[in-house]
């Protein structure tokens, strides 16, 4: 696991990787852009030396594929919580004691699994219904021009994909170019 850690001072930084000793992470200073492409967990202490954070934060969750941890002082905390909410960081109120930062960091790897997982089942799901709609396309043409019912074409397709060791779609796609001068498909 890597973690970066952006704040004002090197000796914000150094407090927060003492934190985070018992995790056995590799940890970094944020120093420029190229590093979040590898971090694991981006922890923003917050104020920056030029800005507040948040539009760092904004702009770190779009480019990076890791877990945001924002610190802010507890007073302010839920109301950066709510203008950063669309980021999906979690945002710890300063002062806070070390278990705190240790189980969030924790937690956010977790949520960040789950969605990687949630975002590859999609991913198949999709594929799996435009296969679907690929092969319903051509099975409509198969019923239209060669007047088979719909059991039959469906029935054709599979066929050719086991006699041509093809995929269903495959088959769907050929006789979709096939008929595609012949109808709007």
């Amino acid at each position: 696991m890597f973690i970066l850690i952006h704040a004002k001072t090197e000796e914000i930084c150094a407090n927060v990787i003492s934190a985070l000793s018992e995790l056995n992470a590799q940890t970094a200073v944020y120093s420029d852009e190229s590093q979040l492409a590898g971090c694991d967990v981006l922890i923003v202490s917050t104020p920056l030396k030029d800005e507040f954070g948040l539009e760092f934060v904004a702009d770190a969750s779009k480019k990076c594929n890791a877990a945001v941890i924002v610190l802010a002082r507890a007073d302010i905390a839920e109301d950066v919580q709510r203008r950063i909410k669309f980021t999906g960081a979690y945002v710890i109120g300063k002062p806070f004691p070390k278990s705190v930062l240790v189980n969030t960091v924790k937690m956010s790897l977790l949520a960040k699994e789950n969605i990687q997982r949630l975002e590859q089942e999609k991913s198949e799901l999709t594929k799996q219904l435009d296969d679907v709609k690929t092969i319903d396309r051509a099975k409509c043409c198969l019923i239209e021009y060669l007047n088979l019912t719909e059991k039959q074409a469906h029935r054709h397709i599979q066929k050719m994909a086991m006699d041509t060791r093809k995929t269903q779609r495959e088959i769907a796609e050929d006789i979709l170019r096939t008929y595609s001068g012949v109808t709007n498909v």
